[in-house]
């Protein structure tokens, strides 16, 4: 599927959604949300239908590998780890009974031919590997998407709640990775959610220390709001 003006059909939409794409695939899709009300709404009621059967049968998580540690080499011990269970509920709680910020993807706004750049927001939340895993993948192949068709761009990563894990230090099971990608993207920025950073330590007496290059934000809701309102696209990683 080259030709980005066509029209994806319903299967490939729903591949999409499932994660089922190659990453090529899913970066033509990331690329034309920027600039397609249609397509956006379209995948939102796909994602809405697929997030509620999940929610019908969703298993309580397993605590992330990366919040599971907080120092090299040092666990958590199981009071501390499950109050930090406690404390990710609370925070990513607000997601799952707020649609608008959770299910609904905003379309940046790029006029025609002119030089503003794309801009796309993608928020972590869920900590575990794979997932991480899967986040850098997509926002790699939106990066190199735009890369090869000459169009400036501007990514943020914003994490919070589990999500934090993938920007610690000592923590992160990607922090090299992370840091091959701020150097090789310059319009990419990983962003941190100071709220969670201080419920770490004021409930948890955590002191939690950032990758080199992250930037802290005052709180990781509000700044989905901020990018929503002023046009960026809304991908919940």
């Amino acid at each position: 599927m080259n030709n980005q003006e066509q029209n994806f059909s319903d299967e490939f939409l729903n591949a999409f959604v499932d994660d089922q794409l190659t990453p090529e695939e899913k970066a033509q899709v990331y690329a034309r949300l920027s600039g397609d009300e249609t397509l956006s709404r379209q995948i939102c009621e796909l994602r809405k239908t697929r997030d509620l059967v999940q929610l019908a049968y969703k298993q309580p998580p397993m605590p992330a590998r990366g919040l599971a540690t907080l120092s090299a080499g040092r666990k958590i011990g199981l009071g501390v780890a499950a109050g930090l269970m406690l404390l990710v509920g609370g925070i990513t709680g607000w997601f799952l009974h707020q649609p608008s910020a959770n299910q609904v993807i905003s379309v940046a706004q790029n006029g025609p031919g002119d030089d503003t750049p794309a801009k796309v927001l993608f928020h972590v939340s869920d900590g575990h590997t794979e997932h991480l895993k899967g986040v850098l993948d997509d926002v790699e192949s939106l990066m190199q998407y735009y890369r090869r068709s000459h169009q400036t761009a501007r990514v943020e990563v914003i994490t919070n709640g589990e999500g934090l894990g993938l920007v610690l230090a000592g923590i992160s099971p990607y922090a090299e990775r992370v840091r091959q990608m701020q150097k090789e993207y310059h319009g990419l920025t990983f962003v941190a959610c100071q709220n969670t950073i201080d419920r770490f330590q004021e409930e948890l007496g955590i002191t939690a220390k950032l990758l080199p290059g992250v930037v802290v934000i005052d709180s990781g809701v509000a700044q989905i709001m901020r990018r929503q309102h002023q046009g960026w696209a809304y991908i919940q990683g």
